[in-house]
């Protein structure tokens, strides 16, 4: 048996496939886009997940992990690396805290941005609903930018898993524009956890530039 990463090109699911890559566990994507109704995998992922989100993981024993954070942080109990700071340090509890502060806020705050109808009916509000959610996506970005301490990398030294989810959440509703006119020290990071050969080889794939 192997994980199943029902996922989709150019979503989030990028830094879940990332992550089991990197981590040398058996597994396999399924292209299970919801925005694609011809996707291989779009009836298991609605079989496994309400929501019919990607990504959604399937584990060799048919547990089922949604929630991108939730997701990774599982992949990295179960399978130790230095993708993850150690137990018991400042480092392992601020990896945690970035990538739970980037889900919660920022990505609530595009989902705003994508579908203003999920949130209200009156179409006269949407422009202004986005208009205000894109506010609120700028300033998470600014705390999370402001907050790094200009080491190499989001933490420390190395790479951790969060610094591959925070550059993947950071490709929309226009957070690199904003973060290379206002944190310029910041997108440059950014771009360079993407140039990393572990990482550019999946962000190849989903199309990232």
């Amino acid at each position: 048996m192997k994980y199943r990463l029902l996922g989709g090109r150019g979503s989030g699911s990028a830094t879940v496939e990332f992550a089991l890559a990197a981590l040398g566990v058996e597994h396999e994507v399924i292209e299970a886009a919801p925005w694609d109704e011809n996707a291989p995998g779009l009836s298991e992922l609605h079989a496994v997940n309400p929501l019919a989100q990607v990504p959604t993981l399937v584990t060799p024993g048919g547990e089922v992990l949604t929630e991108s954070v939730a997701i990774l942080w599982t992949l990295m109990e179960r399978h130790p690396s230095d993708w993850v700071p150690a137990p018991s340090t400042i480092e392992r509890g601020a990896c945690l805290r970035w990538m739970v502060f980037v889900a919660t806020n920022v990505y609530a705050a595009g989902s705003i941005v994508d579908v203003p109808s999920r949130w209200l009916a009156d179409p006269g509000v949407h422009e202004a609903l986005q208009t205000g959610a894109r506010a609120r996506i700028a300033k998470y970005w600014s705390i999370v930018a402001d907050a790094w301490r200009g080491t190499p990398f989001l933490l420390d030294e190395r790479p951790r898993i969060a610094d591959v989810y925070i550059a993947n959440i950071s490709r929309w509703w226009g957070a690199r524009k904003f973060l290379e006119e206002n944190r310029p020290a910041f997108h440059a990071l950014l771009r360079r956890i993407e140039a990393l050969p572990e990482v550019a080889s999946v962000w190849q794939r989903h199309g990232f530039e």
